[in-house]
Order: structure tokens, then sequence, then C-alpha cells
């Protein structure tokens, strides 16, 4: 699944760099964002699909019962909201900035534009859609097969994973977005238990939690250790 993802990744990053191509200058030049900003709201019109550049977005559903939802996240290199510009609909859901973002914006109309007139970019836009099936069912069996420290171990690792390499020596301080419930949400425990989680974490040195913060004390040690 990495492979396949570095890959596609790959090509976004050539894809942006080409100055030459007239495709890449549909794209709009890449806007920050700081966390906790709304960037389109579920049943409006799809007018815009959006490529993260730098990252995390939490993706929300709100059901008639009035519960929202978290039904994904998305990282660097990920177009968002491209199945609804293609299907024609409305947003399907809620974007909002988990951490602080840089993204580019297309039109619609472009968009589709060059779906239809780029066969390469088509390609690799049926290669994501693909992709996300695949991860879907990944998820499904990382919940079964991986146990909750495990998994919150991951979701961790991914945050760091956004910084440099040499970034990585020191102490990193996320600044998440995100409500304790939802992260419980995500990986799919109670909030009681993720409670109980992190502060076992923090009593191993791993992190140091402080409002509205979390600090991963030694990024490198916690990816390889076992917790």
């Amino acid at each position: 699944m990495l492979k396949n993802q570095f890959e596609l990744n790959g090509f976004f990053n050539f894809f942006f760099s080409n100055e030459q191509d007239r495709n890449q200058r549909r794209w709009l030049s890449a806007q920050a964002y700081p966390s906790g900003v709304e960037i389109f709201q579920q049943d409006t019109p799809s007018e815009v699909v959006y490529f993260i550049e730098r990252g995390f977005v939490k993706l929300t559903k709100l059901e008639s019962s009035g519960r929202q939802l978290i039904v994904g996240i998305r990282r660097k290199n990920w177009l968002m909201a491209a199945p609804s510009v293609i299907l024609g609909k409305p947003y399907s859901t809620t974007a909002a900035t988990l951490t602080r973002c840089y993204l580019r914006g297309i039109s619609a109309e472009d968009f589709l534009y060059m779906v239809k007139t780029d066969a390469e970019f088509s390609s690799h836009i049926l290669r994501m859609l693909s992709q996300e099936i695949v991860n879907q069912v990944n998820k499904l069996v990382t919940i079964g097969c991986m146990t909750a420290k495990e998994r919150l171990k991951c979701f961790i690792c991914e945050m760091i994973l956004e910084h440099e390499a040499d970034e990585l020596k020191k102490p990193i301080q996320l600044q998440l977005a995100i409500k304790h419930h939802e992260l419980a949400q995500i990986i799919a425990i109670t909030p009681e238990y993720l409670c109980r989680l992190l502060k076992k974490m923090e009593q191993q040195d791993f992190i140091r939690r402080e409002k509205h913060y979390l600090t991963v004390i030694d990024p490198e040690r916690l990816r390889v250790s076992r917790i």
C-alpha cells in the first residue's frame, strides 16, 4: 500500500513542479490554512477540488439524527472532493483542517476538463480512487488485527511523519484540531479507554499533553518501540 501511495505522490509532485504544463496553471497557488478551518460543507454544491500539499484534513458526515461521524482523514498529496465532482453531486462530507495545511484548489469545471483531456492525469485519478477502496478494506482489517495501543501509535506516527527527517531527532509539538471523543472514534475505542492509553504513554515518556497540544518527546523512539 505504501509503495502505491508513494507512486501517486511522485506523480503529483512532478505535476506541480512542471510549470510549462498548461493543466498545471489551472490550479490556484497553495494557500495556508490554520488548524480547525472548514474547507467545504456537506450537501453544498461541489464547486472546487482541493489538493493537500501538506497537512491533515478531517472528513465528517452529519447523520439525520444529528450525530457527526468522522469518516476519514486525508493527508499530503491527496485530492479531496474528486468523487463528488466527477459524479456531479454535492459534497458528501464536511472537510476541516486537522493541522495547519497548505491546499491548492481547482474549479470543478477545470478539473473535469483535465480528467477528460489528460490521459495520464485521468489514469492517476483512477488509481487514487482505487487506492481509497483498498485503504478502506485495510482499515477494517487493522481494526480487527491491531490492538488499540498499536492503532493509537500508528495515528500519532502518521502525524509526525509529515515533518522533515531531521525534525524527527527532537521533540515534535502537534497542534490537533480534534476533540478527545473524535480521536477515540478514529481508532475505534471508547473515550475512557483512550484516556487510559494516553496516560500510559505519558508515564512511559513517549508523549506530553498540554492544552490543544500533544508533544512527541522522542519521535524516533516512538516509531520503533512496542508500546
